[in-house]
Formats: C-alpha cells, structure tokens, sequence
C-alpha cells in the first residue's frame, strides 16, 4: 500500500470516475487498492453505486448527475484528472455540458471503446489548458454494473493510448506511468483511426460473432446439455451489454461491417470444402489457423508471463 506521494503523477491529485458500471468501479477499486490515501471521486446517473462506493470506502465523494449538480459541478471544478467510463453516446454531451467547469491543467481521459469519432472534436469543445486523452484498457468481463468491479481485471491485460496532436508528451507518459501501475501488461500507443479498425477485428468482431453463434441455433432449447468447453468459451461474451455494444457498432460501423462481411466469404468458402467433403482443403484451412493462434501466443508470451502484480 502507497502513501498518495509515492502515486504515479496523475493519481497523486484528485481523481473524479465519471460512470460507475463495470469499467469505472474497477479503476476505482484499483485505485485504492494501490492507496487508500488516494483521493477518488464518482458520478453516476444512478444512487446505487455512488452509496455502494462510499459505503465500501471506494470513493472519498460522490453526486448523483443531473439530481445534484452542484456537487457535481464543485467536484469537477476540484479535479485533476477526469476518467471518463461513459458509453460513446454521453462523452460529447458531458465535455459540452460542463466546458466550462474544468480547471486549467485537468486532464480528461477516456475509456471508452472507439476513438476515431470524437477525440478531436471532444478536444477542440474543451478549453485552452484542459487536455484530453484516450484510452482503451483491454479488459473486462461479460457482466455490467459496479458489483462487478474488480481492479485486478487490469492485471496483465493490454491498455491501448490513442494521442493526438493535442496531447503533451509529459501526459502520456503520465498516462503510461498510471497504467502499468494498476497492473496492465503490454501498453502501446496507435493513432485513433488505426485503433478503430483494429479493434473491429480483436473486439467488436468477437462479441457480433457470439451473438451470431447464439442466435443461429434453430432447434431444441436443450441446446446446453449437449454444450461443452469449447461452446461456453465462444458464446461467452454473448452475455453482452446491448446498449452499449449496439452503440459501439453503429459508430464503428464502416471497419466493423467490412470485417463480417470478410468473415462471411471465408465462412461461404469453408462451407464450400465441407460440402464437397474436400478434406485436403478442410486440413490445411484448419492447420493455418492453427499455425497463426500459435504464432500470436508467442508473440503474447514475450509479453505477459503472468508474473503481473500490484
């Protein structure tokens, strides 16, 4: 446990976790598991986790959005670094809605799943001295909500960083400092746009895939006694936020529509080789995919070795 000087720069203020479902609550927890003395503030359109987070001693201070707006307003103007653990579709409103309230020198940083569509615009609504960052930690799990926060998700997962030419290069490394910190492993930095389009492919593609596997099925709803391991860890992030992911979709459509329909031909032309019992062709469609999973798990294991902690 840290005292709040030992902190990395950006957690060493007062830190206000705007969203308090999945995400937010386990980078609050995470927080105070590094330091109890570090000063962490939530909002939260719901009571609920705002009670839960105090009660359990995850926050310092907390309001309710739109219910109590001059808290909200006094612990924005207070803060120093600003996570935003929104869906897409309230960033752009909250950056607007309290422009200005933020402190010359805050720092806004988001979570948020896509980049390309608002970073510059979420940048040029700010004022002079406020910056804004994004991000993209690799983690998570199935379920939704702040009873599910758990900062050791963060632990050995991937965190993306997205910078602009707005961004100063101290605040990165900043940024950088925090996140491995909070126990994630590999942490890399990508242009916006090229990180939308790869995240169509590693994450949006996955999630519609497991939805797609779920709903294909036409028979008997007794599907699941004939299920084993194999079936559980494809469909499991069919258990799916659907406003959210339904958002993120609809935003990242142009990369996101051209991967599944590239999925789609190489579905068609599998469907092909098993039609025409076409063994050959079926063995080395599968030993090529089996050689290029080998490849990206040595490319993972140089490195995570497991070994990460806090």
């Amino acid at each position: 446990m840290k005292d709040r000087q030992a902190l990395p720069a950006l957690l060493q203020g007062r830190t206000v976790i705007v969203g308090l479902g999945l995400m937010g609550a386990s980078l609050a927890k995470g927080i105070k598991d590094l330091s109890a003395a570090a000063f962490v503030a939530g909002l939260d359109r719901k009571e609920q986790p705002i009670f839960r987070g105090l009660e359990e001693k995850v926050l310092d201070q907390g309001a309710v959005l739109s219910t109590q707006e001059d808290s909200v307003r006094s612990l924005i103007q207070e803060a120093t670094l600003i996570i935003l653990s929104m869906y897409p579709d309230g960033i752009l409103d909250f950056v607007s809605r309290y422009r200005e309230t933020f402190s010359e020198g805050t720092v806004l940083m988001d979570i948020c799943g896509l980049k390309g569509f608002f970073l510059e615009e979420a940048q040029r609504i700010l004022p002079e001295g406020v910056e804004f960052v994004g991000t993209h930690p690799m983690a998570g799990k199935e379920k939704s909500g702040y009873e599910y926060g758990n900062g050791e998700i963060f632990l050995g997962a991937n965190f993306v960083i997205t910078p602009t030419l707005h961004n100063r290069r101290e605040t990165l490394d900043q940024v950088r400092a925090m996140a491995r910190e909070l126990g994630f492993g590999r942490i890399r930095e990508v242009e916006p746009r090229e990180h939308d389009e790869v995240i169509a492919y590693t994450s949006h593609m996955p999630h519609a895939l497991a939805a797609a596997l779920v709903n294909s099925w036409l028979g008997t709803e007794d599907v699941i006694s004939f299920a084993g391991g194999s079936f559980r860890d494809v469909t499991r992030v069919a258990d799916i936020n659907s406003a959210l992911w339904a958002q993120l979709f609809c935003y990242n459509s142009q990369a996101l529509s051209g991967e599944l329909r590239r999925f789609s031909e190489i579905l068609d032309e599998l469907a092909q080789m098993v039609e025409q019992k076409d063994r050959p062709q079926i063995e080395a469609f599968l030993t090529q995919a089996a050689e290029r999973k080998e490849r990206w798990n040595r490319e993972g294991d140089r490195y995570d070795d497991g070994s990460r902690t806090r």
